[in-house]
């Protein structure tokens, strides 16, 4: 079977070739997703460079099909009108109010409106989703993972230095029970901020031994008295993109 430059099947049945080799207006579509949105805010949304999405906008370069698929899921459009145009057009919606699946066996991930900060707090913004990301079902299957569990959770700060670092994207599994989180790097609630740590339950002294990676900050134990005032939020399950190399 022959292919055309995008990749897609040029004897595909029902499919109209010539609207899949005028790829030329791809970058016209892509700015009528974009809108108003500021190039550097959708580019983080659907974690590539800014560079990157200029480059389609200006016709330089034109995005794989995975990153097709992350620009249509991001931004909640259609793939097929995104590819060719013939499709109606998209239609934008601000957020998500959950997980849901999607065609081709991919699972949507929320992001939050809130930062872990690896430093010394981040307040809460907001706890409504923001953007999503898809996985392949299979993947998380595979991972002893399920998608209605996970979020993706942005990281500020270097005191979890050099397994993470500032503005890196994690992918965190949700935690109800806290007996579900013991040790491991996790986001915990602290009064009203938010932190990514890595933790360890001391059962004699019924409380936590909350440390950083960063040598430079200070441990410090959450005793039972405290309980009220902390919460594990979720266990991070791996780093999803990695905003700068490691020193």
């Amino acid at each position: 079977m022959n292919y055309n430059n995008t990749g897609i099947p040029m004897s595909a049945k029902g499919i109209d070739t010539n609207a899949l080799m005028d790829v030329s207006r791809f970058s016209s579509r892509l700015k009528l997703v974009i809108g108003d949105e500021s190039i550097r805010s959708f580019a983080k949304r659907c974690t590539l460079s800014a560079g990157t999405v200029m480059n389609y906008l200006s016709g330089d370069s034109y995005p794989t099909l995975d990153r097709l698929v992350l620009i249509s899921t991001s931004a909640n459009i259609n793939l097929t009108w995104l590819v060719t145009g013939i499709e109606p057009p998209p239609v934008k919606t601000e957020g998500n109010s959950g997980l849901s699946k999607i065609n081709n066996g991919l699972v949507n991930v929320p992001q939050y409106d809130l930062r872990a900060s690896a430093g010394n707090g981040s307040l809460v913004v907001s706890e409504e989703p923001v953007a999503q990301f898809s996985f392949s079902e299979n993947w998380l299957m595979k991972q002893g993972l399920e998608g209605e569990e996970l979020s993706v959770v942005p990281v500020s700060g270097d005191s979890m230095e050099p397994t993470l670092v500032d503005e890196d994207l994690m992918l965190v599994k949700m935690i109800d029970d806290p007996k579900n989180a013991r040790d491991g790097v996790c986001v915990i609630r602290v009064d009203d901020e938010i932190l990514v740590k890595r933790i360890q339950y001391d059962f004699m002294k019924e409380g936590y031994h909350v440390t950083s990676d960063n040598s430079a900050y200070s441990p410090f134990f959450v005793g039972k008295e405290y309980h009220d005032r902390f919460k594990v939020i979720g266990r991070m399950v791996r780093v999803l993109q990695r905003s700068k190399m490691k020193g």
